[in-house]
């Protein structure tokens, strides 16, 4: 493979795709790295390497190679693949664009990874594709950003330092945007869409149970049945909590089904919440997500939906996405309460007794029962997601010893959990810690 580049991104003109040039480009990981750009305007690549090079002060940026490829020209995609050791692929909604690019990256010898938080796409392609990209001993690891990098790894994290045997996590999740507001692309938007206009034929009970076929062990002690909208009051962590629909907990489901098959550990069940500081907040996003559901029904209004998405959103997404102001405002928050048993007690006799907070992606410390994970980072839509995709490739790149023995499609837990990938994501300001205090909690 000496003659491919290391990496080559696809979707660089687009939002996403723009700030994962920007962070190959800036850090100094990738000094010698091979970097080139893939898209279907080589004008516009030219343009957006050019804006990017005076961004980040990298002279090297304007002399990327430029490739032209299409997801609607598969021999392009082909030619794409041939040249690349990892492709980054930034081009969604994935239901729609995906599929093509990963066969291409399977069939010619190049491995993938992807921003994708779509479900029904990230388990369609472990389908499809696992047996041969392990064959072709190229790896295929989706959902490599936001979703599900900080939940995913979050999770493994937690229960390698849960001292004893974790048995369930509640995951929260507290987006923060500064003064001037935020708004998310109009690509997100349609990913929103599609997906809960296709949910019906996606199948996705009869995929998992292909692709996932052996039983977990029982368990009788499950994580609380929550309300669709409750309050959280905790000392640091209070607000009105709705369940999170992103693809945190399938891709979760599927990282503790390989942990468990393959490496014999104990599988750690998850519920995903975000939380929002007002319960008026909650009640209009509410409003907002069951009037997006219907509407996104019946043909006629899903295509007025598609057609005028701010004004349906009341500007919660725009074409343009969030400014770079909003972007340095924004950064998230994580929190991941665990429960488990201590050492030595009987997981199948009694009630988990032992209770363990990881929290992600945070500027305030906070403290549980026992134990504290506290993690930090930056604005989750595109600065935060472009260092969790930077430090995959990177993985895939530098950590080969410690990626599973074989290529086939993984989840980002499954793929790197060994791999120094956490080393990576501290330079680009995503950090975990474990920190023990002892304060009881209310959950």
């Amino acid at each position: 493979m000496g003659d491919r580049f290391d990496i080559v991104v696809l979707g660089a003109t687009g939002i996403t795709g723009g700030y994962i040039v920007r962070a190959l480009a800036s850090s100094p990981l990738f000094k010698g790295k091979s970097v080139a750009v893939a898209g279907r305007n080589e004008a516009k690549l030219r343009s957006v390497l050019e804006e990017i090079e005076k961004d980040v002060g990298n002279s090297d940026v304007s002399s990327y190679p430029v490739i032209i490829a299409d997801t609607s020209n598969e021999d392009s995609l082909a030619t794409m693949a041939k040249q690349a050791k990892v492709i980054i692929n930034a081009v969604g909604p994935f239901r729609l664009h995906g599929e093509p690019i990963v066969r291409a990256a399977v069939e010619n010898g190049a491995s993938y990874i992807d921003v994708s938080g779509e479900p029904a796409f990230l388990e369609k392609m472990e389908l499809k594709f696992h047996e041969q990209a392990r064959k072709n001993g190229v790896y295929v690891v989706g959902a490599c950003g936001f979703d599900s990098i900080p939940s995913d790894l979050g999770i493994d994290y937690l229960k390698r330092n849960f001292e004893g045997t974790l048995g369930y996590v509640e995951a929260f999740l507290s987006n923060n945007f500064g003064p001037s507001g935020y708004s998310f692309s109009t690509t997100s938007y349609d990913t929103l869409m599609l997906g809960f206009s296709s949910m019906d034929e996606d199948n996705l009970g009869e995929m998992r149970r292909t692709i996932m076929p052996n039983r977990l062990p029982a368990t009788k002690h499950k994580a609380p049945k929550r309300r669709i909208l409750w309050k959280l009051d905790e000392e640091k962590l209070k607000g009105w909590v709705l369940p999170f629909p992103g693809a945190d907990k399938s891709v979760v489901q599927r990282s503790q089904y390989y942990d468990y098959h393959v490496n014999g550990k104990k599988p750690v069940q998850m519920e995903a919440y975000f939380v929002l500081g007002s319960l008026s907040n909650a009640l209009l996003l509410t409003g907002w997500i069951g009037m997006f559901v219907g509407l996104s029904s019946f043909e006629w209004t899903k295509k007025q939906l598609l057609n005028y998405p701010e004004q349906f959103s009341f500007n919660m997404f725009k074409k343009s996405g969030p400014t770079k102001q909003q972007m340095e405002e924004s950064f998230f928050e994580y929190f991941f309460y665990g429960r488990g048993w201590e050492p030595g007690e009987n997981v199948d006799e009694i009630n988990p007794t032992k209770k363990v907070l990881c929290d992600h992606f945070s500027y305030y410390y906070f403290s549980f029962f026992l134990a504290l994970a506290i993690c930090r980072g930056p604005d989750l839509g595109y600065i935060g997601t472009s260092g969790c995709v930077a430090s995959s490739a990177l993985a895939l790149l530098e950590d080969k010893d410690t990626l599973p023995k074989q290529g086939g499609v993984y989840t980002t837990a499954s793929a790197f959990r060994d791999t120094r990938i956490l080393d990576y994501l501290k330079t680009f300001g995503i950090t975990f810690e474990m920190v023990h205090e002892k304060e009881k909690s209310k959950l």
